[in-house]
């Protein structure tokens, strides 16, 4: 009976490791602020990308301002690969990005290393 209480502990700890570690987490988004022409959203670019989930209206222009406070090379550089964009971020100064998400879907965009990454949600 030991026994069997033992293993019955094992595979319940077993599946709570697994679901901490793999389990699909929601991210923290924000919804960008619109204005009559454009759709803006400030992210903080400091050990990542805060917040790191962002949701855009499709087919408005969306102005997209890093604020790079993280002076590691890797931070040094955002990429937009579905936009076609490359952007060097200076350090603790904002820098402006323009796109217009014409699809809605899911978007990755990353640092120049591809360590850190955060997504654009457009709906």
């Amino acid at each position: 009976m030991d026994k069997l209480l033992v293993i019955l502990g094992g595979i319940v700890l077993i599946g709570i490791i697994a679901w901490w570690f793999f389990g699909k987490k929601k991210l923290p988004g924000v919804l960008a602020e619109q204005s009559a022409e454009y759709q803006t959203v400030l992210i903080t670019v400091e050990g990542g990308y805060k917040p790191n989930l962002v949701t855009l209206k499709a087919g408005k222009p969306a102005k997209i301002t890093f604020m790079r406070k993280d002076s590691s090379s890797c931070l040094e550089e955002v990429i937009l690969p579905d936009f076609g964009l490359s952007e060097k971020l200076p350090v603790n100064q904002k820098h402006e990005v323009t796109i217009k998400p014409d699809k809605p879907g899911l978007y990755t965009y990353t640092c120049g290393m591809r360590m850190f990454s955060g997504q654009i949600e457009v709906k």
